[in-house]
């Protein structure tokens, strides 16, 4: 991390740390730093290296682009297969993201959307949302936060902006122009 500007550098090795609203151990995940503004943070992960789940490792299929906000309620994995074009954006529904230089840290709120290049869109874990927030008590401005999310990534992927945009560069716009 550049101690002068906060932001990481690109190349550096970072770990997400996600955790449920209890605080419980949700996901944990190494990546690479691609480029940071210092609002959006952009990292990548190798197919096949190690994630650490709740329910044990997993070790996806996909190279994964992932996009960070620090002012948004939820971030976009690009995933595509080693030397294939996207398959898909998983969008989780999370608090804004804390960062320490080493470590990305949030909350993840069970809301996420699936975001296909045909168009095609889901919102996922509907039931999964409103069980915890009932069992976690999320207060209603969380709720709507989480909805408003939602409904944000739905609007940006119809309207292909980025970072839902086919053939470009994963860290430009569909104009081309850098989003950093």
């Amino acid at each position: 991390m550049d101690v002068s500007s906060g932001r990481a550098s690109p190349g550096n090795r970072v770990f997400l740390r996600a955790t449920k609203f209890d605080g419980t151990p949700h996901w944990l995940q190494p990546f690479r730093v691609v480029a940071d503004d210092g609002n959006l943070l952009i990292t990548s992960y190798r197919a096949r290296t190690p994630i650490y789940t709740s329910r044990g490792e997993f070790r996806s299929p996909y190279d994964s682009i992932v996009y960070f906000w620090r002012d948004r309620w939820y971030n976009v994995f690009r995933l595509s297969r080693p030397g294939c074009p996207t398959a898909l954006w998983y969008c989780n529904v999370t608090t804004p993201p804390t960062f320490d230089g080493c470590q990305i840290g949030y909350i993840d709120l069970d809301l996420d959307v699936k975001v296909y290049p045909s168009g095609c869109i889901e919102l996922l874990d509907e039931e999964e949302f409103e069980s915890h927030r009932l069992k976690y008590g999320y207060p209603n401005e969380l709720v709507a936060r989480a909805r408003a999310a939602a409904a944000e990534i739905t609007a940006l992927a119809r309207e292909r902006r980025f970072p839902f945009s086919c053939g470009t560069d994963p860290v430009r716009d569909r104009a081309g122009h850098r989003t950093l």
